[in-house]
Parts: structure tokens; C-alpha cells; sequence
């Protein structure tokens, strides 16, 4: 939305603004860590001056958008099945932040607390609203509507904004971002077809989602930089919002060393750029600052048993 509103420049001052490179915007596949994602939603914003910006960018995000995660969290056949998945595996999608199903009256209110409260979060917050949607409707049809939303910000001058995309009355100030339903609609069933997805599934596909934050968004990071050729600990640190010391406390309570996490993270871009794209095995060297073919085979050797050419041929010949 940002491209197309304001051009690619645009994204790229927004990811910049939080020192993050051209190659993090053109990637959608890559975790982000929250503050960053927060703080980019907020710049593009006001690089756009669009108050229902956060808001838009959430109504073209229907269900798959989410990947896997969605998937596995509507593989429930009932509401309250697919409710208790989300609140149970959000991690994948969002670690330290909460959801939870609330009683309120003869409502439930599915809430989502942000990570951090105090940070300014209100174009992240308007932008889940249609996605929390979108979710509910897959059980409960696409012409229902919420009892009311929830956002955790105070309700603001522009907040109108906001309030004529829904019929239903948003209540501003709460500290979360709610949808409110009443306790009957849990028993709904789910619409669509859905094909199965285990939590092993989700597992396999996200494995840095085993780290506790920090380590999660210094794991991030550390790929986002070395996708700019950077590897140094005291910008990852920087970026990361951390001392040095304490990101060395960090990997040092999981038992590994920043050369260690630099290792992994080099091994999963290389296996990514090995099987996702038809670069030289010279290419994807210097992409990860080697300066020699040879020396990234015998790291990649190392860290698999087999060298890149002999891992890439066999992947493609499953």
C-alpha cells in the first residue's frame, strides 16, 4: 500500500527510518521483530498522512495472508476450537504478545494484548481489526458484524476515521484490541473446508520461534543484516534496542555465541537461497559475505556434512 500510494522510496525511508535495508522490504517472508514492525507501520502513516492507513492495510489481508499459522489455527471445526489455537500458538505469528478469550457479561471478547503497551502502536492496532474479522466470519458468515471492537489507544481527533469503516461501535482506551461476540457464537461452525495442519507443521516451518524474546528478534535481525552484508554485534545490538552485554547475556543463556548465531543464521539463508532462488553458488557467497566460492563450501560443509552444489540437487530432486 505504501508502494502504491506513495512509491517504493517510501517504503524504503520507512524501513530506514528503523535501520533496516532495502532488502527487508522487498522480503515477505522474513520475521520482523515487533517494535520495528510497529514503528514502520507509524512512519509510513505519516510519510502518507493517512489516518485509516494501519486500517487499510489490514482489510487486504484476508485469512491465508498469515500463512501456515492461519491454516492451522481454522483447522478447529468450531469457533471456540479455532479460538483456543490461536490463543495457544500466537507465538508463531507475534512472540510476547497475549491473546486471550474474555468473558464479559453474556459477550466473550477475543483480546489481544500488545507487547509493548507503552510503545506507540496505533496504526499496528487498526490494522488487525479486519483480519480478527475476517477470522470470525470464516465460522460465523461474512455478513456478521461484532457486538464492538476494542483499541488500546485513546480515542483520538481523526478517530472517525476509523469508526465509519463499522457498523458496530468501537470503544477506544482499553489497552488491547478486541472483538466482542456474544457467548453463543462459539459454537459455530466452520464454513469453509479446511485441509489439516499440526502444530509440528508449524514447527518445522518457523524454528527460531523456539527462542524467547530478546533472542527472537536478535535472530531476526541478525538475518535482515546479513542480507546487507553486516555482521557485527553492536549494530545488531543497536537494532535490536539492547546493550551489547545484555545481547551477550541473551545468547549466552541459551548457551551459544554470537559467532555461533551468526553460523545458524548464515546456514538458514544459504539453505534459503540454495532451494528459493537460481543464484551461482558463487553469488550466494558474496551475498552472504564470503569473499570466496571456497570458503563458503567448506563453512556450508561444515554446518551440513554436504557441500551447497550436492544440498541444492538434492532438494530439487524430491
Amino acid at each position: 500500500m505504501v508502494v502504491e500510494t506513495a512509491g517504493e522510496h517510501a517504503l524504503h525511508r520507512a524501513f530506514n527510518k528503523h535501520g533496516l535495508g532495502p532488502a527487508a522490504a522487498e522480503q515477505d517472508d522474513l520475521y520482523l521483530p515487533h517494535t520495528a514492525m510497529v514503528g514502520i507501520f507509524e512512519h509510513a502513516a505519516k510519510h502518507i498522512g493517512a489516518r485509516d492507513f494501519g486500517l487499510n492495510v489490514g482489510r487486504r489481508m484476508p485469512y491465508p495472508s498469515y500463512g501456515l499459522w492461519t491454516k492451522y489455527v481454522v483447522t478447529g471445526a468450531t469457533l471456540i476450537d479455532a479460538l483456543n489455537r490461536l490463543c495457544d500458538s500466537v507465538r508463531f505469528q507475534h512472540t510476547g504478545a497475549i491473546v486471550r478469550l474474555e468473558r464479559e457479561g453474556t459477550h466473550v471478547v477475543l483480546r489481544h494484548y500488545p507487547h509493548s503497551p507503552t510503545y506507540p502502536n496505533t496504526q499496528h492496532s487498526d490494522h488487525l481489526l479486519y483480519p480478527l474479522l475476517y477470522f470470525l466470519q470464516l465460522y460465523l458468515g461474512s455478513q456478521w458484524w461484532p457486538s464492538w471492537f476494542e483499541l488500546c489507544y485513546p480515542r483520538d481527533a481523526n478517530a472517525n476515521e476509523i469508526e465509519r469503516h463499522f457498523p458496530s461501535p468501537i470503544r477506544f482506551g482499553t489497552g488491547r484490541v478486541g472483538v466482542a461476540m456474544p457467548a453463543s457464537c462459539l459454537t459455530a461452525r466452520r464454513i469453509i473446508s479446511q485441509e489439516s495442519v499440526s502444530l509440528t507443521d508449524l514447527e518445522i516451518e518457523d524454528p527460531i520461534q523456539h527462542f524467547q524474546e530478546p533472542l527472537r528478534s536478535i535472530i531476526a535481525l541478525a538475518t535482515l543484516r546479513l542480507m546487507e552484508g553486516k555482521t557485527d554485534l553492536d549494530g545488531t545490538a543497536q537494532l535490536a534496542g539492547v546493550s551489547t552485554r545484555t545481547l551477550q547475556r541473551s545468547l549466552n543463556d541459551e548457551g551459544i555465541s554470537y559467532r555461533g548465531l551468526l553460523d545458524r543464521v548464515c546456514e538458514r539463508r544459504a539453505k534459503q537461497l540454495l532451494t528459493q532462488s537460481n543464484l551461482t553458488i558463487t553469488q550466494i557467497a558474496l551475498a552472504l559475505g564470503y569473499s570466496e566460492h571456497a570458503n563458503f563450501t567448506r563453512a556450508f560443509t561444515r554446518w551440513t556434512g554436504q557441500s551447497p552444489l550436492q544440498y541444492r540437487l538434492r532438494i530439487r530432486a524430491r
